[in-house]
């Protein structure tokens, strides 16, 4: 009869809907596991920091290590050693590109909307990561952040060290950057050369 096709045909859709259904799950779980490979990034003191290849893959130098196509697929990511950045720095590098995972970093626009460091970055997170850090670790994570090529990273340091020297004296900035006092001859020459620079 023709309610027996119909209720055939019902429980047909319905199994139909069920193995789609998991074949979705199966999909979605094989990505999951291709999203969560794992690769060590080797600091200069032979540390590893191990991380997921999706994030660490912001630093173009991992990408370039890893021979990426042009799609961003690559058959099984290898470890990179980052032998130009010490441990600590790289420690807070890897902290900072799993986070950067999770929530991207607003971009920093310019011109700068305020001269502190909170006015320009809302999200607390990024505004914690810089919190309390010593000058020489802010400064070697913009050196570790350029070698490795981490834009976002750059950016956030280059405006922390941008906006502690905002209104500050020439002799505080020295100090700040730790360049050495000029000798009077020194000081001479470079006014002599570079009078643009030292006129009142």
């Amino acid at each position: 009869p023709a309610s027996d096709s119909i209720l055939l045909c019902l429980i047909a859709l319905a199994l139909y809907i069920i193995a789609l259904a998991f074949l979705s799950i199966i999909i979605a779980t094989m990505n999951a596991d291709e999203c969560m490979e794992t690769i060590k990034l080797t600091s200069r003191g032979g540390d590893s920091f191990e991380l997921p290849y999706a994030a660490a893959r912001l630093a173009h130098v991992v990408r370039d290590a890893n021979d990426e196509n042009d799609d961003g697929d690559i058959d099984s990511p290898e470890d990179v050693e980052i032998l130009k950045v010490n441990s600590p720095t790289l420690e807070k590098v890897v902290e900072f590109l799993k986070h950067y995972h999770e929530e991207a970093l607003t971009e920093i626009k310019t011109p700068l909307e305020d001269n502190t460091f909170e006015g320009n970055v809302k999200q607390e997170w990024y505004q914690n990561f810089l919190k309390g850090i010593d000058q020489p670790m802010l400064f070697d994570l913009v050196t570790a952040a350029n070698f490795m090529a981490i834009q976002p990273l750059l950016d956030l340091t280059c405006l922390k060290v941008s906006c502690q020297l905002m209104g500050k004296s020439a002799e505080e900035i020295r100090q700040i950057l730790n360049i050495p006092k000029l000798t009077p001859e020194e000081e001479e020459t470079a006014r002599r050369e570079h009078r643009w620079i030292f006129d009142d």
